[in-house]
């Protein structure tokens, strides 16, 4: 199999793109195919060899007539629709031209006609034709082609040709022309609020600059951002946005990756280490060496995702798929049997059969046609999915695909890794127990012996305390493997370690059963108190699991962390659930088997890279962390960009929030036209076509701004 993706684009709407996407699906050769109507983006999985771009457009103009352009993808600089181009300006000039002819056939020529078939009634329809077919000509050559694959007829074009050409029928001339007229101004609309929908979420979640000031041999020069190589020296001045991932050249600057983590709080990037793109320079002016081109920049690879992101379908939008495919033609089944049953049952028992009584049902059926066009549904759906990923986007969560932002409403269980994920990963001291001796001493004592440790608790404790002693010595140092540290120091005997030290040294002391890890302290032989150090948990990690509480999610911890550890910091964050000890096949066997025993929804949260099969294995994978790390990014359906796992309630509440929206623009969608359908089935109402044309277009204009409004929604835990 082979993923191959083309940029596409010349659809005249949202369900002309679905009835092309269907079609490439049922091909035997493609064993997957997705359109993305917004983004003019499409991805087929091949099951051998990929089709040329002319076997593609070849398969498209087997039911598609609108002039699609398929190219082989490109990363696109900039990212955002033209939104008003060619094909919307002639659309403009036809309108124009086709409303002068009506208003004046309508106001001026039709008063003069006194009866059918006269000259001025025959000048009278000639103009009416004329204002017809340019503004139809388009649709009428796409119906014509169409009626050669009958599979594929049931579209808007077909909708409207049919209700126009019926209109024309039963003498509706001017209704028919507005059918039409009113349709392509819908379109139109529906095309500029898409394009600039796009616009305002790129806009939001898009933060890169266009130029880029480098350095060649001493001299300042402005380049366009494309053309930065790996190795080129950038001067960045301070309130401008760094445009590629680089190596700090200067010693230290301050830099605001609010943009990228959704952290607000100013980091300190030191000599050597990462500017990431996106990051505002907010001290001084700084040189970074480029690591990255602009294309595979941190900036460029989060859009690249949020707007990839709608390939993977949510389940409204898979609903809204099956659903566009057997509404419209059931739809227009009923029409045709509203236009023939009632008139022949009414000419049956009245044993009379008019014209009048045909011209009226013909009319309320080709009013029910226009009145179905799904579009509405078909556009806004997916836009409320891909809108609420850009929000994520925004505060610093990046979600893979519309699936798992649905499919984290229905999460109940939330795995966690314990270190790095509810904890910073770092030694603290949680306690400090001295006896017989002062805490300052104490610590004195700990700090000079651990000092000269090579073990990480000695270097944490070393970090912690940070004395400045050095005018005392210490003399026999001996560090003993698995147990602890001997020295001695102010001509005293000091032992420094775990129980089994005290044991060994035949030292009587009090056992602490405390959780965490125990560092005990003997002075000349005496028992001198205790310090416990544990993992710092994070500050937000409480707030995080009681808010997933009060939603109905259990956590569970997940870790290959010592029993004590894990109980302290399960205890503090009342979990209830938790396992300690864990090799990695281990863990992924716990977590197979939270899985299989959930009725719901299993999320598992690590850090991106040791818990890499966990983060496979769930039904969404979380990754905490994740600036700088491929692993997160090329495993896990959400990636949270800091360490925050408040976030992760955050993305929560997106979800919800995205999901009400998708729910909203179906039922508004349908309760709208079925209250239509059946005000246009009621013979004495008489809904003009137009009417049903307008409030169509209009609803699709309106739900499309619906959609997009979410990305200004303020999240609040």
């Amino acid at each position: 199999m082979k993923k191959v993706s083309y940029n596409i684009s010349g659809f005249d709407c949202a369900n002309c793109a679905l009835n092309v996407e269907q079609h490439l699906n049922s091909l035997k050769e493609i064993k997957s195919a997705r359109i993305d109507y917004i983004n003019n983006k499409m991805v087929v999985v091949y099951r051998n060899s990929p089709f040329s771009i002319e076997q593609l457009k070849k398969e498209i103009r087997k039911i598609e007539d609108d002039d699609i352009v398929i190219e082989p993808y490109q990363f696109i600089t900039s990212q955002k629709n033209k939104i008003i181009d060619n094909h919307i300006i002639a659309l403009i000039i036809r309108s124009i031209f086709s409303v002068l002819i009506l208003i004046i056939t309508f106001f001026f020529v039709q008063r003069i006609v006194e009866k059918n078939y006269s000259w001025q009634w025959w000048l009278m329809l000639a103009l009416y034709l004329a204002s017809y077919l340019i503004i139809s000509y388009d649709y009428l050559l796409k119906f014509l082609k169409n009626l050669l694959k009958p599979k594929y007829i049931f579209n808007e074009n077909t909708l409207m040709v049919v209700a126009s050409i019926g209109a024309f029928a039963i003498g509706e001339f001017p209704e028919g022309i507005l059918v039409i007229l009113l349709s392509q101004i819908g379109e139109m609309f529906e095309h500029i609020s898409v394009n600039k929908s796009k616009n305002i979420i790129v806009d939001a979640i898009d933060t890169r600059p266009k130029v880029a000031t480098i350095i060649v041999d001493d001299k300042i020069k402005t380049i366009n951002v494309g053309q930065i190589k790996i190795n080129d020296r950038i001067l960045i001045k301070v309130g401008e946005i760094a445009p590629v991932d680089g190596k700090l050249i200067d010693e230290s600057c301050i830099v605001d990756e609010s943009s990228i983590t959704g952290e607000f709080a100013p980091r300190t990037v030191m000599e050597g280490e990462i500017v990431y793109s996106g990051s505002i320079i907010k001290q001084k002016a700084i040189s970074i060496e480029a690591v990255s081109t602009y294309e595979d920049s941190t900036t460029s690879k989060i859009l690249s995702l949020v707007l990839d992101s709608s390939q993977k379908k949510s389940k409204a939008d898979a609903f809204v798929s099956k659903f566009a495919k057997v509404y419209t033609p059931i739809v227009c089944l009923v029409a045709l049997l509203i236009a023939i049953i009632p008139p022949a049952i009414l000419g049956i028992i009245g044993n009379a059969w008019q014209w009048n009584t045909w011209s009226n049902y013909i009319h309320i059926a080709l009013t029910f046609l226009v009145i179905s066009c799904p579009c509405a549904i078909v556009i806004s759906v997916p836009l409320s999915f891909f809108t609420g990923i850009a929000l994520a986007s925004k505060k610093g969560i990046v979600v893979k695909g519309s699936n798992y932002l649905d499919k984290i409403n229905d999460i109940k269980t939330m795995v966690f890794d314990k270190t790095g994920t509810l904890t910073t990963g770092q030694f603290s001291i949680v306690k400090e127990e001295p006896i017989n001796l002062s805490l300052d001493d104490m610590r004195e004592y700990l700090f000079v012996g651990e000092s000269l440790s090579s073990h990480p608790i000695g270097q944490a404790i070393k970090t912690l305390y940070n004395l400045s002693i050095t005018h005392q010595k210490v003399y026999k140092f001996e560090e003993i493997s698995g147990y602890g540290l001997k020295f001695q120091y102010r001509n005293h005997s000091v032992v420094i370690g775990n129980e089994k030290l005290m044991e060994r040294e035949k030292i009587s002391f009090k056992s602490c059963s405390e959780d965490g890890t125990i560092i005990y302290l003997a002075i000349d032989e005496n028992y001198c108190g205790f310090i416990i150090l544990d993992d710092t948990i994070k500050s937000n990690s409480a707030q995080m699991v009681n808010c997933l509480s009060a939603d109905g999610i259990n956590s569970v911890i997940l870790s290959g962390g010592k029993e004590s550890s894990v109980r302290r910091t399960a205890n503090l964050l009342n979990i209830k659930e938790f396992h300690s000890n864990l090799l990695p096949q281990e863990k992924i066997n716990y977590l197979e088997n939270i899985i299989h025993n959930s009725k719901h929804a299993v999320g598992f949260v690590g850090d991106g890279v040791n818990d890499s099969p966990s983060i496979i294995m769930a039904d969404v994978g979380f990754a905490m962390g994740a600036v700088g790390s491929d692993a997160a990014v090329e495993n896990a359906d959400v990636v949270i960009m800091n360490d925050d796992p408040i976030k992760i309630v955050e993305v929560k509440q997106i979800a919800r929030l995205t999901r009400t929206r998708s729910i909203v623009d179906i039922v508004v969608a349908l309760v709208v036209k079925f209250s239509l359908m059946v005000i246009a089935l009621l013979p004495f109402v008489n809904l003009p076509m137009w009417v049903a044309v307008l409030a169509d277009s209009g609803l699709a204009v309106i739900l499309v701004f619906y959609s997009v409004m979410l990305i200004n929604k303020k999240i609040k835990v």
